[in-house]
């Protein structure tokens, strides 16, 4: 299981966790100021849980960036950026950022990984929507639901660009079955939730050739091949 969710981003809310966390005087500044990566990522994982207490999660079991582009399409790679990013604008000391990784380790635990920011949320709605048929046929291939993926990703993205947001990726914000804390909420993959078009598209992507008739196979060996005498 990969418990990886999308969060809407919002700058104030990573600069508001900065603010309490170097007030607080946290140990674990002090330890990914020394290059503790454990450390790093439970700052990143705050993150996460601050999020998500601010906005709804958009969670499935193998979802997030990291996975998006190292399963489905490289391309999102382009709009992706490292956690420390963000930090380092919301006041961390660059110091702190350093031992911070720039994607998800699906094996490494809980924490923060990648996010995408505001003004490039545009640019993600296009890749989805330009390249939607090669990513369906290579998430059916690889015995993804096609429909689940796209479906949420779609919904992530639009609500990032109706209340321009970014989105950020977290690992065990919400627990395998979708568990979360009170008060906050969970978006899963809904068929019924799903544009129809976008359907009818993923639908159209996924199918199976059609079988050659015995007709046209018949035909087919008659005309002969290129070459042939006549």
């Amino acid at each position: 299981m990969e418990p990886v969710s999308l969060h809407p981003f919002d700058p104030a809310i990573a600069t508001q966790l900065v603010e309490h966390l170097t007030t607080q005087a946290s140990p674990d500044l002090d330890k990914a100021a020394n290059g503790d990566e454990l450390a790093s990522n439970r700052v990143t994982y705050a993150l996460g849980q601050s999020l998500a207490r601010a906005y709804p999660s958009f969670f499935t079991d193998g979802f997030g960036l990291t996975t998006w582009e190292a399963r489905i399409d490289r391309g999102i790679g382009m709009l992706m950026r490292p956690p420390s990013r963000l930090f380092i604008d919301a006041g961390l000391d660059r110091s702190v950022v350093a031992a911070m990784p720039i994607r998800l380790d699906l094996q490494g635990g809980l924490m923060g990984g990648a996010w995408i920011p505001a003004r490039l949320i545009p640019n993600l709605q296009e890749l989805l929507d330009s390249r939607l048929e090669r990513m369906a046929r290579r998430l059916n291939d690889a015995e993804y639901d096609a429909f689940a993926m796209l479906g949420l990703m779609q919904r992530a993205t639009d609500h990032a660009a109706e209340h321009h947001l970014g989105l950020f990726e977290a690992i065990g914000v919400i627990g395998p079955q979708g568990e979360h804390e009170p008060g906050t909420t969970v978006i899963v993959p809904d068929r019924r939730q799903m544009d129809i078009d976008l359907i009818r598209r993923i639908e159209t992507a996924i199918l199976p050739p059609k079988k050659q008739g015995l007709i046209s196979r018949i035909l087919g060996r008659s005309k002969g091949t290129p070459g042939d005498a006549p």
